[in-house]
């Protein structure tokens, strides 16, 4: 998902239009109004720390190739390691809190959250990994105003070598195409109000959460609209725009609440009966 990472360190990364950004303001606003006050959770402006430069997206801008998190999965052929991914934060999320590891708790709350973003993303259900092994080899880099970017497609020779760089990223190529629809969702939550796309989500939903169906049910609700496959052959339209307002972006909140949620000890082994707090 668009984060603005774009080409600075800056701090104020994401405040247009960062989706990853957003999404957590959101979260971490309706997670507030429903925990316990003596409940400590990081506050939204230590977890967008771990956003932007700070986040994974920044990683594959410092050291591309090198322990790269791949936030890919493809519905009904699910290989189980982005799940692997959002269970190994909330692990240590929990032992973060249990500890009163701040500074970790805010790293694991924002790595979790942009998993959990990117794991819903319709361009993340596309096998876009197995295109980039297809089309490109391990340790080739360009240099975008001096920042090493993975991106050049070698192959046997330079009519290959154009044909695979046409490929991935011309007009209607691979990173292009999953770029233009993350920018259309990007567009589309820039011009709405946080409440339109902020989730009801009933209090009681919010203890003894089971992260894995939170996720899994959220995938499938999502993986029904089949956006991404209708954004390969439609472009972007009206109809996914209305799927990302009221669909799409209220889903991904809902899913990083319930996965923040679940990773909070004091929300375990407890059963509430208060009503919806949105």
């Amino acid at each position: 998902m668009y984060s603005t990472l774009a080409l600075t360190n800056s701090k104020k990364s994401g405040n247009i239009v960062g989706t990853h950004q957003k999404l957590d303001r959101i979260a971490r606003k309706l997670l507030q109004k429903n925990l316990p006050s003596n409940v400590y959770f990081p506050d939204i402006k230590d977890i967008l720390l771990f956003e932007g430069m700070g986040g994974p997206d920044g990683l594959k801008r410092k050291s591309p190739g090198v322990d790269e998190p791949m936030h890919f999965i493809i519905p009904g052929h699910d290989d189980g390691k982005l799940i692997k991914i959002i269970l190994d934060h909330q692990y240590n999320l929990k032992k973060a809190l249990l500890t009163g590891n701040k500074i970790r708790a805010a790293f694991e709350a924002g790595w979790m959250a942009h998993a959990v973003t990117d794991g819903l993303t319709p361009a993340h259900h596309f096998p876009l990994e197995e295109a980039q092994h297809q089309l490109m080899t391990e340790k080739e880099f360009i240099k975008v105003f001096g920042i090493p970017i993975k991106g050049i497609m070698h192959g046997r020779n330079s009519l290959e070598t154009l044909r695979n760089n046409w490929l991935y990223w011309g007009a209607n190529g691979y990173m292009s195409k999953h770029v233009a629809f993350e920018y259309g969702v990007a567009i589309t939550m820039t011009a709405l109000p946080e409440k339109v796309v902020t989730p009801k989500i009933d209090k009681k939903n919010f203890f003894n959460v089971d992260i894995k169906k939170a996720f899994y049910q959220s995938l499938d609700r999502i993986a029904s609209l089949d956006m991404y496959t209708r954004f390969l052959e439609q472009g972007w339209t009206t109809d996914l725009a209305f799927e990302t307002k009221n669909i799409l972006l209220p889903e991904i909140s809902k899913a990083i609440i319930l996965c923040w949620a679940a990773s909070i000890p004091e929300l375990e082994n407890k059963s509430k009966s208060i009503k919806c707090i949105c």
